[in-house]
């Protein structure tokens, strides 16, 4: 019996980037004292604010690519005054149309595939704003998009008594959708795109890196 691909298996509810966020433990090792960290929603374990976000971008990647959406192109190029050839990790259109829902980081990847941009350039614009935290900012904007679908609430956290941030809380109902979603076919379909595709998974991962340079400020601002 063939196992059903993420594509099928997620299209009702959530998106892989969102499994690997409800997940986290299983996709990024828990932080250091000198890393980033992101608080688990599901068990308040704190990871690997990097890892998870690098680990979300992947699964949404590799299942746009994996239901025929998205393509994933190497075109060359040249910098330089044409002194320095390059290549470059451009978003493609499918021949299937994306099954995640809307406000997820694979809906906007499918979205901007028509466009056809490097891929770098997708996924920076998601991201949207130049921030200190790429990664908090990156899984921020996953939370958001779950809580515009009903899947988490919206709590409002005073800073200072001034300042206010927006944080975010798993309903008992999504708990309990999300413990019964497997994740281990994303999981096993990012590993499969890491040992089948070596060169183009080391891209996606370039693409993401440089993602976050260009969304970090520069210290010179």
């Amino acid at each position: 019996m063939s196992q059903a691909s993420p594509s099928a298996m997620t299209a009702a509810t959530f998106a892989p980037s969102e499994l690997v966020l409800l997940n986290g433990e299983q996709f990024a090792p828990e932080a250091g004292m000198l890393a980033g960290k992101e608080e688990l929603l599901t068990t308040g374990a704190k990871v690997n604010s990097e890892k998870l976000m690098e680990a979300a971008v992947h699964a949404a990647v590799w299942s746009l690519v994996d239901a025929g959406a998205v393509r994933l192109e190497t075109r060359k190029g040249k910098a330089l005054f044409g002194l320095l050839k390059t290549e470059k990790t451009h978003l493609v259109r499918g021949t299937a149309s994306s099954p995640y829902p809307p406000n997820t980081l694979e809906a906007h990847l499918a979205e901007q595939a028509g466009l056809e941009p490097e891929l770098d350039a997708a996924i920076a614009a998601f991201i949207g704003a130049e921030t200190v935290d790429v990664p908090g900012r990156t899984l921020g904007i996953i939370k958001a998009g779950m809580s515009q679908r009903g899947l988490l609430d919206v709590e409002q956290k005073k800073v200072m008594l001034v300042f206010s941030s927006v944080g975010y809380s798993l309903p008992a109902g999504t708990r309990e959708l999300a413990a019964r979603e497997p994740v281990e076919p994303v999981r096993t379909l990012m590993a499969r795109a890491e040992q089948a595709q070596p060169e183009l998974y080391r891209a996606v991962q370039k693409a993401i890196d440089s993602a976050t340079v260009q969304m970090t400020p520069s210290r010179n601002d």
